[in-house]
């Protein structure tokens, strides 16, 4: 017998029979078994907010992505127009409405409305990516039992990508929590085959893929459709998808997603579609866009980076996964993976994130094997990952304590603590690792997490000036320029950023155009990158005029990744500014 079937196997008798006849899975069986799986799932939640809220409220508005969505959203709470989202003065048809949606309300609960700072906008994204630990959670429960589930969701929560979509106003968390939600349903389908179930189960998942197209299209649904396909041909019997009963959640989904389709068709014409579906998402299929292509194997490569701590985990549990292929609940798991990382792997655009929604069948698969006692006697090269991981997390330490130095030539003391704290766990894991178990090790490697994300994402990032180009020169504007509301053009940097920090009224564009602006009426200020300096004074010299600078701000375009130097001018006769 497998040891997925020998896990099975421990859980029968009375209380077994008990669970099937509720349509639960043996195997979610434990003693004291609600009060045991609330106490796990309040550890989760509290080890998750430990990992993601340092620097949650600390960290400014990031380009690009997150700057775009919270600005679009804040133009929308603005304007009150909540059917067409902008970005400037251009609409912004990249993505359906159901993040801005979720942004504006976040924003209008904490009572202070659109000028709310960017972590109200954080707000969905933060408790999407909760949720979708507690699902997954949820779903180990049912397919492997309450070690296997505990390990796979706190791997989830400790890895570097899903910390970092936690942090950012954008789609990504949110479309996990519905993908993962869909999943859930499939999960409890399949294994209840032969039972009716209540209506509230399909009705969840027609709910969760209404939900996800208004997030971000038709990727949670393209998952649930490889998943269940996958399965179905694996098996070759297809009869317990009827327990979906699309008949009743199929109009429940196009409830949900066609009043705004059709608003926003009423408002654009074929703009909406063309734009999200025909520039967006069937772009990304063929070229890499913004820089953004790489070669079939990237997400591999970016997964063992990105599911840090976990990825040594993972790795180690392929021969479990291997040998326990037959068994149900792996097969359901492979599944969810295969199918879909496949596809992202062939489409030309890459980001990490991509992927995510694969994340959780890994995690559970590694929690499975690691609850199986499979690695309590791990080989070589499963120790020596987990050395590699914690060696890893004490030279991330280290460098983000010297890349503070090397930037500000300073190091806060809590950096130099929090660096050798990292140092110290590192060194205990790789202890644990040579002479214990893997469970022994990784328990201490999730501390160690905890402490570079205190130290990455609360410390150093926040502090680092030169990341930070659009608010230190809002700062800027604010100290130099004595009129409230000076008008302000920047030329040589666009980011959304710059219309979040600075205000929507920013205008951006090139030298020339800055020199025609500043030369305009008023209280006006121009913000010129020194590639675009010669521009600006030849034109302005064509016009007659002089520029007096205020102040100089050296930054970095997250962007693009480009150093900038901004000059702030204004007219030389110094109206409008502070100071001599």
């Amino acid at each position: 017998m497998s040891e997925a079937a020998q896990l099975g196997a421990r859980e029968s008798g009375p209380r077994a029979d008990e669970a099937r006849a509720r349509g639960r899975a043996p195997s979610a069986i434990c003693v004291d078994e609600e009060a045991h799986v609330w106490r796990a799932r309040l550890l989760l939640v509290l080890f998750f907010l430990a990992c993601v809220l340092p620097g949650f409220f600390t960290l400014p508005v990031i380009d690009r992505d997150e700057a775009r969505f919270a600005q679009a959203t804040r133009q929308m709470v603005e304007s009150g127009d909540f059917i067409t989202p902008r970005l400037g003065d251009e609409p912004r048809y990249k993505k359906p409405i159901g993040i801005y949606w979720l942004q504006a309300a976040a924003v209008e609960m904490t009572g202070m409305g659109a000028q709310a700072p960017i972590w109200a906008y954080r707000i969905p994204s933060l408790l999407a990516a909760c949720l979708a630990v507690l699902l997954t959670h949820a779903v180990g429960l049912r397919l492997f039992g309450a070690r296997a589930a505990f390990w796979g969701a706190i791997l989830l929560a400790a890895c570097i990508v899903l910390g970092g979509e936690s942090r950012l106003a954008k789609t990504d968390a949110t479309l996990l929590a519905c993908a993962v939600a869909g999943q859930f349903v499939l999960a409890r389908l399949y294994l209840a085959r032969g039972e009716r179930l209540a209506l509230s189960w399909p009705l969840l998942f027609w709910g969760a893929m209404g939900a996800s197209i208004l997030i971000k299209g038709p990727i949670a649904p393209m998952l649930a459709a490889f998943t269940a396909i996958g399965v179905s041909l694996w098996d070759r019997d297809w009869r317990w998808l009827k327990g979906l009963r699309p008949l009743v959640g199929v109009p429940l989904m196009l409830a949900i997603v066609l009043p705004w389709l059709i608003a926003i068709a009423a408002h654009s014409g074929a703009d909406f579609f063309h734009e999200a579906i025909g520039k967006d998402l069937l772009g990304k299929v063929a070229a890499g866009q913004e820089s953004h292509g790489a070669p079939p194997g990237a997400h591999l490569a970016a997964f063992l980076v990105i599911f840090w701590p976990g990825a040594a985990l993972a790795v180690s549990a392929i021969p479990w996964v291997w040998a326990n292929r037959a068994e149900p609940a792996v097969r359901f798991c492979l599944a969810w993976i295969v199918p879909f990382w496949i596809v992202f792997e062939l489409t030309a655009t890459k980001l990490p994130h991509y992927t995510l929604p694969a994340y959780p069948a890994i995690a559970l698969l590694a929690g499975a094997a690691l609850a199986s006692g499979r690695l309590d006697r791990p080989s070589w090269w499963m120790r020596t990952l987990v050395v590699m991981a914690a060696v890893g997390g004490i030279v991330s330490g280290l460098a983000l304590a010297g890349a503070f130095y090397w930037f500000e030539s300073r190091v806060p003391a809590e950096a130099v603590v929090l660096a050798i704290l990292a140092a110290a766990i590192g060194a205990i894991v790789i202890w644990q690792a040579v002479r214990a178990s893997m469970a022994s090790a990784y328990r201490v490697l999730l501390a160690q997490a905890i402490v570079l994300y205190t130290l990455g994402f609360g410390v150093v990032a926040p502090r680092l000036d030169l990341l930070w180009t659009s608010p230190r020169l809002a700062a800027a504007i604010a100290a130099d320029v004595a009129c409230p509301d000076p008008q302000v053009m920047v030329a040589g940097f666009s980011e959304a950023s710059l219309l979040f920090d600075i205000g929507t009224g920013t205008q951006t564009g090139g030298g020339a155009q800055a020199a025609d602006f500043l030369a305009g009426p008023g209280c006006r200020v121009a913000v010129v990158d020194e590639r675009q300096r010669p521009g600006f004074d030849a034109r302005l010299a064509e016009l007659g005029h002089a520029a007096r600078t205020l102040d100089t701000v050296k930054g970095l375009n997250l962007g693009n990744g480009r150093l900038l130097t901004l000059d702030l001018l204004v007219a030389p006769d110094g109206a409008g500014t502070k100071g001599p």
